[in-house]
């Protein structure tokens, strides 16, 4: 059961990893918070790990309403992120709204309920209690409602002009979301059984309740890694691009700088010869080239200029951050 647990929360950090890797490359946060608030819920809940953690903090299982909470509002939030991608994001507030009552319940229920003594099989534990039943329930109910809301708005979304690996990516998701409701109403049905005084523990239906929420992590994972590994991939070969584009102006502007119309201009556009084969770096010495050109045209060769321009409609394509420097061309 432990292997079932650990598995899915080791692919669900490789998740968190490569976000965090893609931050360094210009990467909006996305779904970063939301996969960490899942994947620290899912480290939290390894048997082991929630034993010791909950009884330093006392011993009530408090720390399952800490589970429920970050997974809710992880879940919640990917939810509100996949929609908005997609366009089919209408009634996330709803969700929201409903998340919050439902985790405020919990907390009220879990408050007037006795808990005494940590138990990782929770719901075998303290299941055959009325106001856990509702705890637990209400928790299962919130997580369906938010995987099956959001399968269903993802397979219903408009794929046009989706690349490969995005619409592949998130069709997985989707079906990730089915696995995740079929896990939940699994839960909710052992729940049932544990206040009617039907003990699983270990049995079947707690092993296929396992199995189907590794699938639905699992899949969030491989739904998650396509998409990044294209975007990934994509900024490789721009970079690769890049330091042949550097490659190729060095001599252009290791030449120009020695003339006077380099000279003159070399000031303005802040002109570093090193090896950095950074955007600035590129950017600074096409605005360069481009002075220096304005200032005097024959001083490039007709092989130089086709060059320069090839590189310019790349630097059109991909977008330029820096800023024309003042006075550059003057």
């Amino acid at each position: 059961m432990t292997y079932l647990q650990v598995a899915p929360v080791l692919v669900l950090w490789a998740v968190v990893a490569i976000r965090l890797l893609g931050l360094r490359y210009g990467w909006k946060a996305g779904v970063l918070p939301a996969v960490s608030a899942v994947a620290i819920a899912g480290t939290l809940n390894i048997d082991p790990v929630y034993l010791a953690v909950d009884q330093a903090l006392g011993g009530r299982n408090v720390l399952n309403l800490v589970i429920h909470l970050l997974v809710g509002a992880g879940m919640t939030d990917l939810s509100r992120l996949l929609l908005q991608v997609t366009g089919r994001g209408r009634r996330v507030k709803v969700l929201l709204a409903v998340g919050l009552v439902l985790g405020a319940a919990q907390i009220v229920l879990l408050a007037v309920s006795d808990t005494r003594g940590s138990a990782a099989s929770f719901t075998d534990t303290f299941g055959n209690i009325p106001t856990i039943a509702w705890y637990q329930t209400m928790f299962f109910a919130w997580f369906a409602m938010i995987c099956g809301y959001t399968a269903v708005e993802m397979m219903r979304r408009n794929r046009r002009g989706e690349s490969r690996a995005f619409r592949i990516g998130f069709d997985v998701l989707g079906l990730g979301c089915f696995t995740g409701v079929a896990a939940a109403v699994l839960k909710m049905i052992q729940i049932g059984m544990e206040l009617n005084g039907i003990t699983d523990s270990g049995g079947p239906q707690a092993v296929a309740y396992q199995v189907l929420l590794a699938l639905m992590i699992m899949s969030f994972a491989v739904g998650f890694i396509l998409p990044s590994s294209e975007r990934i991939k994509a900024t490789f070969r721009v970079r690769g691009q890049r330091a042949q584009d550097i490659a190729a102006l060095r001599p252009i502007v290791a030449r120009l700088v020695q003339t006077p119309q380099g000279r003159s201009s070399i000031g303005a556009a802040q002109i570093f010869l090193g090896d950095r084969p950074s955007k600035d770096q590129l950017y600074r010495w096409f605005i360069f080239i481009g002075d220096v050109r304005v200032l005097d045209p024959t001083l490039l060769s007709p092989q130089e200029t086709t060059i320069i321009d090839e590189i310019g409609t790349r630097i059109e394509h991909n977008g330029s951050p820096v800023q024309r420097p003042a006075g550059a061309g003057r």
